[in-house]
């Protein structure tokens, strides 16, 4: 079968296979393709953006910027754009169109004060914002946080407790990110996927964690 448009919304996670598959559809078809690099949850980005141009073939491309971002607050995201510029080459960052006053918060507390500290955050938060809060961690940070804050989370429109990967086209009003090494050192795609988690608060952002080894790479 073929089509006459084909529309790809985060192209950056599908792998080369998939865009062979893709271009075998659309080999008659105009297409809109939607994506951002620094979100691509593929282990070699430069991968997928050989078999899209292959997908393709000889098609004329226009290319369109979006420059303005309407999600998170600016001092959120300027503070994101630091982690993008570790996830590809000369990212494209848009400008947040609005501020809040509010910085990101920093935390780095010993293992036996982590349960309280993040307990508490995510109860401070819970009482500032109205809207929904996520608390973000992987491997055992993740099953130790859905364990111990079990619950909070009887109204998921409220309080939920994610894995990163979980969070993509997703966003809340705060983030609770916990132990942002472990995404760091156990996604794929390492920087990229703490981009993603970063840029999924919208008024509140707090990182917590045992160590501030990555804080020291931005």
């Amino acid at each position: 079968d073929s089509y006459a448009h084909v529309l790809v919304d985060e192209a950056q996670d599908l792998s080369p296979m998939q865009w062979r598959m893709m271009g075998r559809r659309g080999r008659l078809a105009s297409w809109t393709i939607v994506g951002d690099l620094a979100q691509s949850s593929w282990p070699k980005p430069e991968e997928t953006v050989a078999a899209r141009s292959e997908a393709l073939g000889s098609k004329a491309v226009h290319e369109f910027k979006l420059t303005k971002n309407y999600r998170n607050s600016a001092e959120i995201y300027e503070f994101a754009a630091k982690a993008a510029k570790h996830a590809i080459a000369n990212p494209d960052l848009a400008e947040a169109v609005r501020r809040t006053g509010t910085e990101p918060r920093h935390e780095v507390v010993p293992d036996t004060a982590l349960s309280v500290a993040v307990r508490n955050e995510v109860l401070g938060q819970l009482g500032r914002v109205e809207g929904s809060v996520a608390l973000v961690a992987t491997g055992a940070s993740l099953e130790r946080f859905t364990r111990e804050l079990a619950d909070l989370t009887s109204d998921v429109e409220r309080f939920r407790v994610l894995d990163p990967m979980v969070t993509k086209g997703l966003e809340f009003d705060a983030v609770l990110l916990v132990n942002a090494d472990e995404i760091i050192n156990e996604a794929e795609a390492g920087w990229r996927t703490l981009y993603v988690v970063l840029t999924r608060a919208t008024q509140e952002l707090t990182t917590i964690g045992t160590s501030g080894a990555w804080l020291s790479q931005l």
